[in-house]
């Protein structure tokens, strides 16, 4: 899935509304779509390796590992609840190093795999 799918997709909610979720950082994007590649979550350590490979990047630099960690932190800024509004949380709590996405996270990222 490529980032710029990752960050337009549309949730269908009851009644026939659909809710939208803006990505406003592509690097949140990459995450996701890391995520969604590596089964929904993974050690960040995973995510960062995974993101730099796609990148083109044999090692991850330190600076990759930080851009990735400041912008999951500002994104999902400590959500611990799978069922957060968002596509990003923290499964095992704030001081965990696995990152996951959000139940509804997974649900449209995988949904919007199949069109």
């Amino acid at each position: 899935m490529s980032q710029s799918s990752v960050m337009q997709r549309h949730v269908p909610q009851t009644a026939g509304k659909t809710a939208a979720v803006a990505l406003l950082n592509p690097v949140v994007g990459e995450i996701a779509s890391a995520l969604l590649d590596l089964g929904g979550a993974a050690h960040r350590d995973v995510v960062v390796a995974y993101v730099a490979k796609q990148r083109g990047l044999y090692r991850p630099p330190d600076s990759l590992r930080r851009e990735l960690g400041a912008a999951f932190d500002a994104y999902c800024d400590g959500a611990c609840d799978p069922r957060a509004p968002g596509l990003l949380h923290l499964p095992y709590g704030p001081q965990s190093a696995r990152w996951a996405l959000t139940d509804r996270g997974y649900r449209m990222l995988r949904m919007g795999e199949a069109r």
